[in-house]
């Protein structure tokens, strides 16, 4: 997941606005609905800074933690991006979608959850995927494989091999119990983990299926969803000046 970049310097639109000059980190809390480029673009007509980018993917359906990189800033994408990862959500037992979320279309009808099917249970089953593990990308999502990204293939109906990729896991645990299907959870990562697939997995590996139902990214690195942002409220550049962090706070 490499930080994107956005440069823009002949829009006669953007002549008649305030334009950011300085640099640093604005942390955001990303809205559901929009992808991490769309939260660019957005904010590109804000503050209509020489260069902007993302220090982390998320995907549209999730919310939570996303740093905006500008100006200078945008040089230090990769630092940003190593930093782990904490997400909080909550996923359905009993279904599987083709997208690992509920956005797609459904795989199967509803299996049943077994009655012994425990919050004790499925942490055990969440052991098996702490630590140095192999997971293998989602069909929807960016990845590349011949030079295209694999949501191409995904959405053309083409069949490719993806292969799986060494992610490390620190904690994957569920917290509460909604109802019988239902179940909110809490992810610790490093970079490169897509916690949908690791709630797809577990649904495999229990045997009836599960998906996210919603996640919120609540940490990247080192920061937190507390000193998080509303886009919302972004409307001009002194709007995203005053949120700016320094570049010595990456």
């Amino acid at each position: 997941m490499s930080a994107h970049l956005v440069q823009e310097s002949d829009s006669k639109s953007f002549q008649r606005r305030e334009s950011l000059n300085e640099s640093g980190i604005l942390v955001v809390d990303k809205p559901e609905g929009l992808t991490s480029m769309d939260v660019i673009r957005v904010l590109r007509k804000v503050c209509n800074a020489r260069k902007i980018g993302h220090g982390g993917t998320l995907d549209p359906f999730a919310t939570g933690v996303l740093p905006i990189l500008i100006n200078k800033a945008t040089g230090l994408s990769a630092k940003v991006m190593e930093g782990i990862k904490e997400y909080e959500g909550s996923l359905v037992l009993g279904v599987a979608y083709d997208t690992q979320d509920m956005t797609g279309t459904p795989l199967y009808d509803p299996k049943p959850v077994p009655l012994d099917v425990t919050m004790e249970r499925l942490n055990e089953l969440a052991k098996a995927f702490e630590g140095n593990i192999e997971q293998r990308p989602p069909m929807y999502s960016a990845v590349k494989k011949n030079g295209r990204p694999l949501y191409d293939y995904a959405r053309a109906g083409e069949t490719v091999e993806v292969e799986t990729r060494k992610v490390f896991v620190e904690r994957f645990r569920l917290t509460e119990k909604i109802d019988e299907r239902t179940f909110k959870f809490y992810v610790r990562s490093a970079k490169g983990v897509y916690v949908r697939t690791l709630v797809h997995d577990l649904g495999e590996k229990l045997g009836i299926g599960a998906v996210v139902k919603s996640l919120t990214r609540t940490q990247a690195g080192r920061y937190h969803i507390d000193e998080a942002v509303q886009l919302s409220t972004l409307k001009f550049a002194s709007d995203v000046r005053a949120h700016l962090k320094p570049l010595n706070a990456i």
